[in-house]
């Protein structure tokens, strides 16, 4: 005998069904009428066709560059930095394609073209001046390529827990590369909006806070992670890249390992990871390798003053 589920309930979840998806319009639409604007105080800078946002303050010799780590917002990582700065030389960070007010980043933009389009602004920056460049994560190993190819006047380089090319091969097992699924997630969230949704119910502290949430649930975040993965990771080793800076200064910063005390995956890998600093620190002749006490992967957050205190003796020439 056919079994059929009861007209009421049918119209019940009819119902349902209608209110939830109405609701979800509505909120969706709420959403995307709050959604915070991106200021955008600075300048821009055309490559190929794309616009990027970068904000200098002061001016004069040497330009103090900033590259940005994975994952994070130029502003909230470099503001501070920079206000701590003088005004008798000029200090620069830039959006990088698909984050901030820059355009939006192609799928397909490696971490090659990142390093080409860093080197053509610097270089606009710049002109002929000396430059001093200033590096987080995985902005070390772009920066890293720039300095190879050896078309800028480079004084000297900071480094801040760079990102190692051959990072996942070492640590395999231990620091995977982020995998597709998290890519599939994330355009997931930016396409039925679940995040912007959410955040509506957020008190946010402040305008970056809100603008940071609502951009990593966007379509712009999608698109990083994609053009990040399609990479596959870091597995080459860094002999085979022939890399060779000679004499040239560099200041290689690390975490301190004391601030993961009780946090046993990142803990662990810490002997790894400053053998994986010291072969950076052995591209030049001139380097200099320094433990960032009581900071963690994220040195500008913990310690902007240690940053400050090198960018400043580079610029006197110590």
């Amino acid at each position: 005998m056919k079994l059929s589920m009861p007209k009421k309930i049918v119209r019940g979840i009819v119902i349902l069904v209608g209110v939830t998806l109405t609701l979800y319009v509505f909120l969706r639409i709420i959403a995307y009428i709050q959604s915070p604007t991106q200021t955008s105080v600075g300048s821009t800078f055309s490559y190929l066709g794309n616009s990027v946002h970068y904000v200098c303050q002061g001016e004069g010799e040497p330009v103090v560059f900033f590259e940005t780590g994975f994952g994070s917002d130029s502003e909230e990582t470099w503001s501070g930095v920079l206000s701590e700065l003088p005004a008798s030389f000029t200090s620069c960070y830039y959006d990088r394609l698909g984050y901030g007010s820059s355009d939006d980043v192609p799928t397909d933009f490696t971490t090659e073209d990142k390093s080409r389009l860093q080197e053509a602004l610097i270089s606009h920056i710049a002109n002929e001046r000396q430059v001093i460049l200033v590096a987080h994560s995985y902005g070390g190993v772009i920066a890293r390529r720039t300095m190879s190819r050896d078309q800028l006047n480079l004084h000297s380089v900071i480094f801040l827990d760079s990102a190692h090319e051959n990072q996942h091969g070492l640590l395999r097992g231990k620091l995977e590369p982020i995998p597709s699924s998290a890519v599939t997630q994330a355009y997931a969230n930016a396409i039925f909006g679940l995040s912007d949704i959410r955040n509506l119910f957020v008190d946010f502290e402040s305008e970056l806070s809100e603008r940071l949430a609502n951009y990593y649930g966007s379509l712009r975040w999608a698109h990083v992670l994609s053009s990040y993965t399609s990479e596959k990771g870091f597995f080459t080793p860094l002999a085979s890249l022939n890399y060779d800076f000679g004499k040239l200064k560099l200041v290689v910063l690390t975490h301190d390992d004391q601030a993961y005390i009780n946090n046993k995956r990142f803990y662990e890998i810490g002997p790894q990871w400053l053998q994986m600093q010291q072969s950076i620190a052995s591209l030049s002749d001139n380097a200099e390798l320094i433990v960032a006490e009581g900071a963690t992967h994220n040195i500008p957050g913990d310690r902007p003053d240690l940053i400050i205190q090198h960018i400043l003796q580079a610029v006197e020439g110590n």
